[in-house]
C-alpha cells in the first residue's frame, strides 16, 4: 500500500497500517541519507522518493535529526534480533563463533547503507553513537554477552579470556572488515570473509612449535 493512499476523515488510526508506513519511511530514509548524507539531505528529497508530501514524513518524525536516528536505531535493533536467533541456537563451541561471525557479515553486506549511516552518525550524533552488538554497555547486550561467552569457555573451545578484551577485540575485526568494505568498495564474499576472520581467530598466525630432536 503505497503512503500516498490517504485515510478517510473520522477513520480510526489502523496500528499495523501506521507501522508499516513507518517502516516505509524508515527504509526510504535509511537509502537517502546513506547516498546524500546527513547534512545534504532535506526531508523533501525523502518525501519524494516516498511519492507523498513533506507532511506526511513529519507526522511521523517531527524533525531530520530524529528521522535519521529512528533509521539507524532501527538497524541495530534489525543487526541484534538476528544476532540473538544465532545465540539462541544450540551451537556449541566453535559452531557458535562460526554462526556469530558469518550472521554479522551476512548481515552487513546485505544492508550496505547502514555501515554509511553508521559512520555518518560519529561525525553528525558523536555522543549519540552506540557501538555494534559486541562492544556496548547496553545492560541487556552485557547479559546476552555474558551468556554467550560462557557457553563458549564452558565448551573448552576458548581460553578463559576477560570477556571484555574478547568482545571488543571480535568487535573491532568486525566492525573494520565491514568498513574496510564500504570505504575501499571492495567486492565481499560474507561466506569467504567470514572463513579467513574465523581462521585467524580460532587458529592464530604462530605454526605450531616443531617437536625438538
Amino acid at each position: 500500500m503505497s503512503l500516498a493512499e490517504n485515510r478517510k476523515p473520522g477513520r480510526p488510526k489502523d496500528p499495523e497500517l501506521e507501522a508499516r508506513r513507518k517502516a516505509q519511511i524508515l527504509d526510504t530514509a535509511a537509502r537517502v541519507f546513506a547516498t546524500y548524507g546527513f547534512a545534504n539531505t532535506q526531508v523533501q528529497t525523502i518525501a519524494n522518493h516516498l511519492g507523498v508530501g513533506n507532511g506526511t514524513v513529519y507526522r511521523y518524525f517531527p524533525t531530520k535529526e530524529q528521522l535519521f536516528l529512528s533509521a539507524v536505531e532501527r538497524g541495530l535493533k534489525e543487526l541484534e534480533a538476528e544476532m540473538d536467533a544465532v545465540m539462541a541456537q544450540p551451537h556449541t563451541g566453535a559452531d557458535l563463533i562460526r554462526a556469530a561471525v558469518r550472521t554479522y557479515l551476512s548481515f552487513f553486506n546485505r544492508r550496505p547503507e547502514l555501515v554509511e549511516l553508521f559512520i555518518q552518525e560519529r561525525a553528525a550524533f558523536p555522543h549519540h553513537h552506540r557501538p555494534l552488538y559486541f562492544v556496548t554497555k547496553d545492560d541487556e547486550i552485557e547479559c546476552k554477552h555474558e551468556a554467550f561467552f560462557n557457553r563458549l569457555v564452558e565448551s573448552g573451545v576458548i581460553r578463559p579470556v576477560p570477556r571484555d578484551r574478547f568482545f571488543a577485540v571480535i568487535g573491532d575485526l568486525l566492525y573494520g572488515t565491514i568498513m574496510t568494505n564500504l570505504l575501499t568498495s571492495r567486492p565481499a564474499d560474507p561466506e569467504a570473509q567470514a572463513t579467513d576472520v574465523l581462521d585467524v581467530i580460532l587458529n592464530g598466525l604462530l605454526a605450531p612449535k616443531q617437536e625438538t630432536q
